[in-house]
């Protein structure tokens, strides 16, 4: 393994610096030499070789970047608003950023690589499909939880009016009025 690039043995901000001026664009390799040499101590600064190479990598993640929104943009329009709502939504984007990010770099690392842009078009729409179904697996269970404490409620209801309906209106002390509910409630009463 190659030793660490002087580029990155830089102070932090003097290395934000650097990446703030590549991402201008403005500066020559000349510029940006003597602009960081402006802010190392004597003898530090990297060479000039060093940040063309920190630039040309610095330029293919920035371009591997775009694209990696790009697609996801793209990917995201064609699986619609609703794919990619809720907790699902986000799995789904964070996983199609994934591939993306794979692809990505697999072009980053060679250029001449092929992408079937295809392929992950079939894949998004596989996992939209899939958060389609799970979306509605949700709610069924949802509902099923709703229906659930409806007849419960329901039948609370039929339990406190058996209990409250005591003949002449007596009053029950807290004791029998826990036996008569959960009696009603059983169906026993």
């Amino acid at each position: 393994m190659g030793r660490k690039s002087t580029v990155l043995r830089l102070p932090p901000e003097t290395r934000k610096r650097l990446d703030r001026a590549l991402m201008d664009g403005h500066m020559t390799l000349d510029e940006l030499h003597a602009f960081i040499a402006s802010h190392c101590k004597e003898g530090e600064a990297p060479s000039r070789a060093a940040i063309w190479r920190y630039s040309n990598n610095f330029k293919d993640v920035a371009r591997a970047m775009r694209e990696n929104r790009e697609m996801a943009r793209m990917l995201a329009q064609e699986l619609g608003p609703e794919s990619v709502e809720g907790d699902q939504g986000r799995q789904l984007i964070e996983m199609l950023r994934g591939l993306i990010n794979r692809v990505v770099m697999m072009q980053t690392a060679d250029p001449s690589a092929k992408v079937d842009l295809g392929e992950i078009q079939k894949t998004a729409r596989s996992l939209r499909d899939l958060s389609q179904a799970m979306r509605l697996e949700q709610d069924f269970a949802a509902k099923i939880r709703e229906e659930a404490r409806r007849e419960a409620e329901k039948k609370m209801e039929d339990a406190v009016d058996a209990v409250t309906g005591a003949p002449g209106g007596a009053a029950l002390t807290p004791a029998e009025m826990r036996e008569r509910l959960l009696a009603a409630y059983r169906g026993d009463a």
